[in-house]
């Protein structure tokens, strides 16, 4: 599922943080989530990262590649009147914030920081994202065979050789190298 640059990845991540939270049987309020949210971007506030003419962007699909700031969730958690978390738990809400600030799964919605962007895409490139679980599905994806295991293609994306377009003819022969070999092969069965 592609969304368009209005949308709001950091207010995803401030929902699925509250979704997960509860899920674990912790109570996260809405201005928490996203102060959570703001503190794994880096920022001391939500409004500071609002504020900041350099970004992050919240359009961007790419955020959870940034989300990483363990020490400014654990001094969210110290600033907060009745934490609804320990600081000993802030590795666990920068990982469900770096899997709510990636897009949902194609195929079953699922966030995971895990998750792949579908075909060969740059870094603030919009794609389509797998999680891991329906990569492993061998039926509809696959890799390149020159791209290699870092980018991953709808099946249908590959040739019969398991090239996607911009490898596809990689290993096929000019009709001279074809000669050269026929007569090479040639040469030795005579020889041989």
């Amino acid at each position: 599922m592609r969304h368009d640059d209005d949308f709001d990845y950091t207010k995803q991540a401030a929902d699925h943080l509250r979704e997960t939270g509860e899920r674990l049987g912790l109570c996260i309020g809405s201005g928490h989530a996203h102060m959570f949210v703001a503190a794994a971007l880096g920022y001391g506030s939500r409004k500071a990262m609002q504020d900041d003419p350099n970004g992050p962007w919240f359009g961007s699909q790419w955020l959870s590649r940034e989300a990483e700031n363990v020490s400014k969730i654990e001094e969210a958690i110290k600033r907060m009147n009745k934490a609804p978390v320990r600081e000993d738990q802030a590795p666990m809400v920068a990982e469900i914030v770096r899997a709510g600030l990636t897009p949902a799964c194609r195929d079953c919605g699922e966030h995971s920081s895990q998750s792949w962007p579908l075909g060969y895409v740059e870094a603030g490139d919009n794609a389509d994202w797998v999680c891991p679980r329906c990569s492993s599905d061998d039926a509809q994806y696959g890799h390149c065979r020159c791209c290699g295991d870092d980018v991953l293609y709808l099946l249908d994306e590959l040739d019969d050789q398991g090239l996607c377009s911009e490898h596809r003819g990689e290993f096929d022969l000019s009709p001279e190298e074809e000669e050269d070999w026929d007569s090479y092969i040639e040469n030795i069965q005579k020889d041989g």
